[in-house]
């Protein structure tokens, strides 16, 4: 009875262990346009990331949402921050302009016909030249969840974080000073996420 108990103990702080250490040592290119949400959202994901499973994370910056998802097709990129207008644009796929709706089809559509995942939405932001909010959220390639089984509830950690008050003053922030590595990771700890 000893023995059983003893090995039953061993073999689940064995499990753990390789649970808490399955994304370290390896890399991870996340993909975004050149905006300043998708640049916080991406710096966000990426520090969490590296802070909880020790994983580096590269950020690339792509011109169009078209040569983001190219980049995703040949396998360099395993995550991309996008929005429901984007990738409806994409996949030429007209908004019924119900965000929760959209992105439900979205989540369909990119899962057939890329394999692509969205997960839990960032929530609305929005966009820089004033026209509006949009859904965002990460999209992750089959290949990363299975090589990265944990990573969705790690991001999914940021579900909503754009309806956060400390969300909108560091997005205010960033857009006067411009320190925006400082100022996820002090929004990340005051959220106690890192």
């Amino acid at each position: 009875m000893k023995r059983a108990v003893i090995f039953f103990i061993l073999a689940v702080s064995l499990l753990l262990s390789m649970q808490s250490n399955a994304c370290v040592g390896r890399v991870l290119n996340i993909g975004i346009t050149n905006s300043v949400n998708e640049n916080l959202l991406a710096e966000m994901v990426s520090m969490l990331i590296n802070e909880r499973t020790g994983t580096t994370v590269n950020i690339k910056v792509f011109d169009n949402t078209l040569d983001m998802y190219e980049s995703v097709r040949k396998g360099e990129l395993g995550i991309v921050i996008d929005n429901t207008d984007h990738a409806m644009n994409m996949l030429s796929i007209s908004s019924s302009n119900e965000r929760e709706k959209d992105y439900d089809l979205l989540k369909k559509e990119l899962r057939e016909r890329m394999n692509l995942i969205w997960l839990k939405p960032f929530g609305l932001l929005r966009e820089e030249n004033g026209n509006g909010k949009y859904l965002y959220a990460a999209v992750i390639t089959e290949s990363v969840l299975t090589n990265f089984p944990a990573l969705p509830r790690v991001i999914n950690k940021l579900g909503g974080i754009s309806d956060d008050r400390d969300f909108n003053k560091m997005v205010k922030a960033v857009k006067s000073e411009g320190k925006v590595k400082r100022a996820v990771r002090d929004l990340l700890k005051k959220k106690k996420l890192i």
